[in-house]
């Protein structure tokens, strides 16, 4: 499972820089930046304090519980995001897949976290 959860991070962060770039890019006419760009820096922020999470040998409890939480704000930012798309008149399909993605890391986290008394500690046993 924490193999996954890994993988997830990393997909979300490389998703995340691929979609910032676009937009900065592309710059469409219906951006809204400064709601992307706080979305993408908790997205980083979450995935880079899960990683290191999980690499200590012992996390502290803080950084455990606050990893936890950006878990449950995944997965909140998730629904929040593909309700709109599929709401609005506009379709967007890559909110589908990063809330797809959210859903997925942050249910990760969240088992990772819950199902082992050890937290997310990385160990071969």
């Amino acid at each position: 499972m924490k193999t996954a959860l890994t993988a997830m991070c990393v997909l979300l962060l490389l998703a995340t820089g691929y979609l910032s770039l676009s937009l900065i890019i592309l710059n469409p006419p219906r951006a809204n930046f400064p709601l992307w760009f706080t979305l993408a820096t908790i997205f980083i922020v979450q995935s880079v304090l899960t990683l290191i999470a999980m690499r200590i040998p012992h996390p502290p409890s803080w950084l455990r519980m606050l990893v936890a939480a950006g878990g449950c704000v995944l997965v909140a930012l998730a629904v929040w995001r593909v309700r709109a798309t599929l709401n609005s008149s506009h379709f967007e399909g890559y909110n589908l897949l990063l809330g797809a993605m959210l859903v997925v890391q942050g249910v990760l986290t969240l088992a990772a976290l819950l199902g082992s008394p050890k937290g997310l500690r990385y160990e071969n046993a």
